[in-house]
C-alpha cells in the first residue's frame, strides 16, 4: 500500500509547488510538492478503506508522507485510545510547523473528548523540543480556551520551556488568541513574561487580528520591551 500512496504523491507533485513549500516551511523532510487540499483528498481516500496497514507501513520520506499521515491520524474512525496511541508515536518526529499545525487543526477528536486529550497532551509539558511545545500550546489555543479550561490552560503555558522559535511562536499565538475572550489573562502574560521575543510575537499576532479592537491594539502596545 505505501508504494502505491507513494505513486500517487508524486503524481500529485508538481515542481512550482515544491519551490513554494521549500521557501515557507524550513527544516522540513524532503518536499515532493503536493497541495494540503489533494492530500486531505487522498486521506479521505485511504480512510475509506484499511487505514491500518498505512498507519503500519509509514516511513518519513517525505513531507507529504508525514502530513499525510497525521491527516488520517486525525480523521479515520478509531477509539480514541487507539488514536492516542498513533499520536503517541507521531508527535515526537514532528520537525516543522506546517506538519504540527497540520495535525492540530484535525484534531477535531478534542471537543469529543477533552479530558482525555488534554491528558495526553500534557505528556509534553516538560518537553524540551521545539515542536511538542508548539504542539501543547497551540492544541491549548484550538481547543481548550474555553470557560471550563481556559485557566487550567494559562497555568500550563506558563510552565513551558519556550527557548526555541517555533515553540516561542506558539505561546505568542495562544496570548494573541486568548486576548480575543480572555483579555485579563492575556494581558497578565504581556506583563509577566520576560522573553521580549514572544511579548513582540504576541503584539505582532495581536495587532493583525480582525476579531480584535482598535482599542486593544492600541492598548497592547504599552507592553512592548
Amino acid at each position: 500500500m505505501l508504494e502505491e500512496i507513494k505513486k500517487r504523491l508524486s503524481e500529485l507533485a508538481t515542481p512550482k509547488t515544491q519551490s513554494f513549500s521549500y521557501k515557507l516551511i524550513p527544516n522540513s523532510l524532503p518536499i515532493l510538492g503536493c497541495k494540503f487540499p489533494d492530500l486531505r483528498k487522498l486521506a479521505k481516500e485511504i480512510n475509506k478503506g484499511d487505514y491500518q496497514v498505512f498507519l503500519r507501513e509509514y516511513d518519513q520520506s517525505s513531507f507529504e508522507l508525514q502530513l499525510l499521515y497525521s491527516y488520517v491520524i486525525s480523521s479515520a474512525k478509531m477509539s480514541i485510545e487507539e488514536r492516542i496511541e498513533y499520536l503517541r508515536k507521531f508527535v515526537p518526529t514532528v520537525q516543522d510547523w506546517a506538519v504540527c499545525d497540520g495535525l492540530i487543526s484535525s484534531l477535531k477528536c478534542s471537543k469529543k473528548y477533552p479530558k482525555e486529550m488534554l491528558k495526553f497532551i500534557l505528556e509534553y509539558q516538560n518537553s524540551h523540543k521545539e515542536f511538542e511545545v508548539r504542539f501543547l500550546a497551540e492544541m491549548l489555543m484550538a481547543y481548550y480556551l474555553t470557560p471550563e479550561y481556559v485557566s487550567e490552560a494559562v497555568k500550563i503555558i506558563y510552565t513551558l520551556d519556550i527557548k526555541e522559535y517555533y515553540a516561542k511562536m506558539g505561546v505568542a499565538w495562544f496570548i494573541a488568541t486568548l486576548m480575543i475572550d480572555y483579555k485579563e489573562y492575556a494581558i497578565e502574560f504581556l506583563k509577566t513574561i520576560e522573553d521580549p521575543v514572544v511579548i513582540k510575537m504576541a503584539i505582532r499576532k495581536i495587532r493583525d487580528s480582525y476579531r480584535i479592537s482598535k482599542e486593544i491594539k492600541e492598548e497592547v502596545l504599552f507592553y512592548k520591551k
